[in-house]
């Protein structure tokens, strides 16, 4: 007989900071000290409940900053120029997603 385990583990693939890191972004990564971060979700159905997860790791830090979210018209496509540009002109960083 098999047994299911009703307990799930997520595991966090970030670091917990040194207190050098405290201080600011690293020398020459070229990122201001507050990052404005966007979103770009590709369409498919948990894509938003990957985002809201990021969104909630990197909120914890007062150094990111949700700026613009973005959603493709279809995982298969390209996003819209349209899109980019907004990305490109709203964020500092983009995490783009995919999530079945």
């Amino acid at each position: 007989m098999t047994v299911m385990n009703e307990t799930l583990t997520i595991l966090s693939p970030v670091p917990d900071r040194p207190a050098e890191a405290a201080a600011g972004p690293a020398a020459g990564c070229g990122l201001p000290d507050r990052v404005r971060v966007g979103l770009l979700s590709n369409g498919k159905p948990n894509t938003p409940h990957l985002l809201a997860g990021i969104l909630e790791v990197l909120g914890a830090d007062p150094r990111f900053v949700p700026s613009v979210r973005e959603r493709k018209e279809s995982a298969s496509r390209p996003a819209d120029q349209a899109v980019l540009d907004r990305l490109a002109a709203g964020s500092d960083l983009v995490v783009g997603a995919t999530a079945d």
